[in-house]
């Protein structure tokens, strides 16, 4: 600005007004310095200022600036007109005139701050200069060019104001995504340390549930392996029926472990169906069998009725359907307090070898409001809290019967009245063995050997192998015994073993590591079959311990007629195991 003002000075002095040049060189110099002052100050305080406010301040600067410019050179040609005069006029007008367009497109307001002190200097000059009829026709060619500047302001300023909206927009819009992309950072940075959190609490309650199952199930594993081996000594019919009363309570103390440790596997996505050829009938007796004592006792009628049209042999996982039936069964005798239980089941042919296993449990109980009905599948829910403190329970026991159900791709439902009983419906669909196929899996069940084994134990605890060795010597079976990983070492080093049944969680040497230094070092007994006895029933069940390379598995507390069953499926499946008699 300060090179132009002193061009334009030096111009005027050329022209032969020396006087005027440094007029204009001062006043400019002037109000360009006080313009810079003042717009520095506005800038200052633009955020606190009325947008509108300083647009107007502005305007006048503006108008006073383009005038300060203007008056020399207006004043220099009235006072002496000639040509370069009037030149030098004319580029000054259209110099500020390309100025006014350019500063004009911010606003309207602005565009006429500058352009109105240039058109009344070129309207004075003229009306002073001319004569009428030369006024009249330059004058139209100002209202000419007036309109031409008017039109370009218009659309400049629309053109300028969409841009500037656009822009606008897009500014608020990439703050807007900013924001959200914050959002987004912190919700995931969250989601982490909440996955985080829930998978570590995840992995505290499974290692939870695994010490609590083994250690729970440790010396449930004793007492119910001595109340099964003092009942086969059991001479005295009382003495029977009293140690039938022990297992069947632990026994039920043991299915409510199982049903909390069966919602964790569950939710966990381990709990796996082991299908198998099962009796239903045999399978509905037994249970029958186990209620009957206590429907007895309480004078409820307790009666099976099973249609000609259930199949002797079907495919599927006894014990989970067991599970089912016995929380229900034992549901319907809790609450049923005179009248009946009846068990009814059917079936209906699916075609392809399938059928639809139908079981009602019908009771004569106290029966459930509508209400409850839609809550009554849901974990530790009961229908009333003075129902729950008088019968007990953990509320867990019909959650389980409904995800097992649908585990076994069935459905369970049920059918009420308030004051008449209740219903409990469980449809499964299950494959029919035929009779070729029961007859042969009866065959191999004949060809497993039955002379007697030379068997390893390999327990920490003294007392399960105590129960393991008078088990198994009972039914002719030689057994030794070890207390630990080692030991067993030493022991295989030295002997030859038809079998060997190792616990899993052991102190020094897991009965994992002892699996695998057994196959990865020489000796008589490389290949021998192994068979897991776990009461850790968290990490995947039979499955995950085939994975890992044992034989066989069976859980504790030991079974007789479960171990056997492992046992012979051990032998089965190692063919070349030589079995070595006395």
């Amino acid at each position: 600005h300060i090179a132009v003002n002193f061009f334009a000075a030096f111009c005027i002095l050329l022209i032969g007004h020396p006087g005027t040049a440094a007029v204009f060189l001062a006043a400019a110099s002037l109000i360009f310095g006080v313009q810079q002052r003042l717009v520095r100050q506005w800038i200052a305080r633009s955020p606190t200022t009325d947008p509108d406010a300083g647009m107007r301040r502005l305007a006048v600067m503006s108008a006073a600036r383009t005038s300060v410019y203007i008056a020399p050179t207006i004043t220099m040609v009235i006072l002496s007109p000639g040509t370069p005069e009037l030149v030098f006029f004319a580029l000054q007008f259209a110099t500020l005139l390309t100025l006014a367009l350019a500063a004009g497109t911010l606003s309207r307001l602005i565009f006429w701050s500058f352009c109105t002190p240039i058109m009344v200097a070129a309207a004075i000059l003229v009306g002073t200069l001319f004569m009428p009829v030369h006024m009249f026709a330059i004058g139209l060619g100002l209202f000419t060019l007036l309109v031409m500047l008017l039109l370009i302001s218009e659309r400049t300023t629309k053109a300028i104001a969409t841009w500037h909206s656009a822009f606008r927009s897009n500014m608020a819009l990439v703050i807007d995504l900013a924001a959200a992309r914050d959002i987004a950072v912190a919700e995931r940075q969250a989601a982490d340390i909440a996955r985080e959190v829930a998978r570590t609490a995840n992995s505290a309650k499974s290692n939870f549930l695994a010490t609590m199952s083994h250690e729970i199930r440790t010396p449930m594993n004793g007492v119910l392996g001595m109340a099964q081996l003092m009942k086969r000594d059991a001479v005295d019919p009382v003495q029977a029926q009293r140690l039938d009363v022990l297992i069947d309570s632990g026994e039920y103390l043991l299915a409510i472990l199982n049903d909390i440790l069966d919602v964790s596997k569950i939710d966990a996505g381990k709990l796996e169906l082991m299908p198998a050829p099962e009796n239903v009938g045999e399978l509905l007796e037994k249970l029958v069998g186990f209620w009957a004592a206590r429907a007895s006792e309480t004078g409820v009628a307790l009666t099976l009725q099973i249609a000609r049209d259930v199949p002797d042999q079907l495919m599927v996982d006894a014990l989970r359907l067991r599970q089912v039936l016995f929380n229900l069964v034992g549901n319907a005798l809790k609450f049923t307090e005179r009248g009946s239980v009846e068990i009814i089941a059917d079936a209906a042919d699916r075609g392809c070898g399938m059928i639809d296993l139908h079981i009602a449990i019908r009771d004569t109980g106290p029966g459930i409001a509508e209400r409850h009905l839609a809550l009554l599948f849901d974990r530790f829910s009961q229908v009333e809290d003075a129902e729950a403190r008088r019968f007990g329970g953990t509320g867990l026991g019909l959650a389980i019967v409904k995800q097992l159900t649908e585990l076994m791709n069935g459905r369970v439902w049920v059918e009420s009245v308030l004051g008449k009983g209740s219903t409990f419906h469980v449809n499964v669909p299950l494959q029919v063995i035929t009779a070729v196929a029961g007859e042969a899996l009866q065959a191999v069940a004949d060809d497993l050997p039955m002379e007697p084994l030379r068997l390893l134990a390999v327990d920490d605890n003294a007392t399960n192998l105590l129960i393991l060795d008078q088990l198994l010597s009972s039914l002719g079976h030689h057994v030794a015994k070890a207390l630990s990983g080692t030991q067993a070492l030493e022991v295989l080093a030295s002997q030859s073993f038809d079998l060997v049944l190792t616990d899993i969680q052991m102190p020094g040497m897991t009965g994992t590591e002892l699996l695998q230094r057994l196959r990865s070092q020489p000796g008589p007994n490389r290949d021998v079959p192994v068979l897991a006895l776990t009461a850790d029933v968290t990490s995947g069940g039979r499955q995950h311990y085939l994975d890992q390379g044992f034989t066989e598995h069976t859980a504790k507390p030991i079974q007789l007629e479960a171990l056997l069953e492992a046992v012979a499926r051990a032998l089965e499946n190692t063919p070349s195991a030589s079995v070595q008699t006395a």
